[in-house]
């Protein structure tokens, strides 16, 4: 079915929870991810903006494939706790983490290929405002996201125009040179 290594599991846990089990994962030493956006939000009586992070999809946090099976383990603890290296204390201490459950179909815990959370991260980097973005440098290998036509296509940045990019493209046997939202761009690597 795929790289086991570079597939990502689906994790379902409460809404309020999404952000906080992401964190508790990464943490813990499993990579997981859900794609988020910055929000802002008006608080107290001067009205003061404050930006605020949101999940995209709550309830659903994605984590490599091939720890599955620590993660089964940590699903099925009667304690929702893990032990971390804290730098500060310079010792392991425990934290914990909201419930979560991992999602299967039948018998099997599906996989999510990398490449299929493509469109999930090009909507969370739209979801951010430009500057908070990172913005690729002339001569870097990149793939298109999420654009008709373009979707998954390699090129090379030829320059950067404030949110926008020129992307040369070499294939079909040419060359061609497409002005592209910076958001839709994701790293070839």
């Amino acid at each position: 079915m795929g790289n086991r290594a570079s597939d990502w599991c689906i994790i379902q846990t409460s809404s309020a929870g999404t952000l906080a089990l992401a964190d508790a994962l990464n943490d813990a030493g499993i990579e997981a991810w859900t794609p988020s956006a910055v929000t802002v939000k008006r608080v107290g009586k001067a009205r003061d903006r404050v930006e605020q992070i949101v999940p995209l999809m709550p309830t659903f946090v994605f984590a490599r494939y091939d720890r599955l099976g620590d993660l089964i383990d940590m699903s099925q603890t009667p304690a929702p706790v893990y032990m971390t290296w804290d730098k500060v204390e310079r010792r392991m201490v425990m934290r914990g983490r909201p419930f979560f459950r991992i999602f299967r179909h039948g018998p099997t815990y599906p996989a999510v290929g990398d490449r299929e959370l493509d469109r999930l991260r090009v909507a969370e980097r739209r979801g951010r405002p430009v500057d908070k973005v990172r913005i690729f440098k002339p001569g870097e290998a990149v793939r298109v996201g999420s654009m008709p036509s373009f979707d998954g296509l390699v090129g090379v940045i030829e320059e950067v125009q404030g949110s926008f990019a020129r992307v040369r493209f070499c294939s079909f046997g040419g060359q061609a040179t497409v002005k592209v939202d910076a958001r839709r761009l994701l790293s070839a690597a």
